[in-house]
C-alpha cells in the first residue's frame, strides 16, 4: 500500500523538475517594411490576389479620387492672378474698325459709296446736299479746286442725341471738269457728334463712351495726340475725343481715297502729267 502511493509522488516529482530545466519560446523577429516593399512583396506573395477584380476596382477608384482631387487644387489655388489675367485678356476679341458709317453694326455708308446711294440708304432726317469748292494750293503756284459736298442729318434715342455729317469728295473733276453730276461724288469722311442725354443714377460720361465703345473695342490707340485717340488701319482712320463730360467727337477718314486723291493730283500737275496732258492736247491740232 505505501508503496502504491510513493510511485504517484515520485512521477510528480520528476514532472516538476523537468519543467523547471526546459527553456522559454523564442521572441519571433517581425520584420517592418515600407509602403512599396509591402505592395510589391504583398502581390509577390500573393499572386491571386492582384488578378482580383474587386481589387482592381478598388484601386482604380482611389486613384481617380486622386488625380480629381488634384485637378480641383490646381484649379483653385494653383492658377495665379497674373495667369487668370491672361486668360481674360487672351478671350478678348477686339473689333476692326469700320469701314464707313454703320448702325446697329449694320453698314449703312461704305468708303467710296456714291452719294445718291448713301441718300437712298439713310434716314427720312436727312437733310439737303450741300456742295462746296476747295482751293488747294500746290507746287508750282497751281491751284486745284476741289469738289467736295456732305449730308447732315440727326439720329435722336432714348440715351443719345447724334449729329453726324456725312462728306464726300469728287476725284473724277480733277480728271475733267465735265465730270460734276452727283453720281462722281464718293464718301470719304464722316464726323460725328454725340451728345448724352441726363440717365439719372448711374449718369453716362462721354469717359465712359471712349472707354468702352472704344478703347475696349479696338483695343490701344495707335498715338494720342492733340485730344484725340488715333486709331488707323490699312483702310480707315479713326479718331476720337472727349469735348466734355456729356459730348464725344469722332472723326473718321477713308486712307483708300486720300491715296488715289494724291495720284490723281500727280497725275494732272507733276512735271511728267503736264506734259503728258500737253501731247493729249496736241493730238486736236493737225498741221
Amino acid at each position: 500500500m505505501i508503496r502504491i502511493k510513493i510511485i504517484p509522488l515520485t512521477i510528480l516529482s520528476i514532472f516538476i523538475i523537468s519543467c523547471s530545466f526546459r527553456k522559454g519560446p523564442e521572441p519571433e523577429a517581425i520584420q517592418i517594411l515600407d509602403a512599396e516593399s509591402f505592395s510589391s512583396d504583398s502581390v509577390e506573395s500573393n499572386p491571386n490576389q492582384s488578378q482580383d477584380p474587386v481589387s482592381r476596382k478598388s484601386t482604380g477608384l482611389n486613384v481617380s479620387v486622386l488625380e480629381e482631387g488634384k485637378k480641383v487644387y490646381s484649379r483653385v489655388f494653383g492658377n495665379t492672378d497674373l495667369n487668370r489675367r491672361n486668360v481674360v485678356r487672351s478671350s478678348v476679341r477686339l473689333d476692326p474698325l469700320p469701314e464707313g458709317w454703320t448702325v446697329d453694326r449694320h453698314p449703312v455708308a461704305k468708303w467710296e459709296m456714291s452719294l445718291p446711294t448713301v441718300m437712298s440708304n439713310v434716314l427720312d432726317s436727312a437733310q439737303s446736299v450741300e456742295y462746296w469748292e476747295e482751293i488747294i494750293d500746290l507746287p508750282g503756284g497751281y491751284k486745284l479746286p476741289l469738289k467736295r459736298s456732305k449730308v447732315f442729318f440727326q439720329i435722336i434715342t432714348r440715351l443719345t442725341i447724334e449729329n453726324i455729317e456725312l462728306h464726300f469728295l469728287n476725284i473724277n473733276h480733277i480728271y475733267s471738269s465735265t465730270n460734276h453730276e452727283p453720281s462722281h461724288y464718293v464718301m470719304n469722311g464722316i464726323v460725328r457728334t454725340i451728345e448724352l442725354k441726363p440717365t439719372g443714377f448711374p449718369q453716362l460720361t462721354s469717359n465712359d463712351v471712349v472707354k468702352y465703345k472704344f478703347l475696349m473695342t479696338y483695343g490701344t490707340p495707335k498715338e494720342f495726340k492733340d485730344g484725340f485717340h488715333h486709331y488707323q488701319n490699312d483702310k480707315t482712320s479713326l479718331k476720337v475725343r472727349e469735348l466734355d463730360k456729356s459730348h464725344v467727337q469722332i472723326q473718321m477718314n477713308s486712307l483708300v481715297l486720300d491715296e488715289k486723291l494724291r495720284v490723281a493730283i500727280d497725275d494732272m500737275y507733276s512735271a511728267e502729267g503736264i506734259e503728258y496732258q500737253k501731247k493729249l492736247l496736241l493730238r486736236a491740232i493737225d498741221f
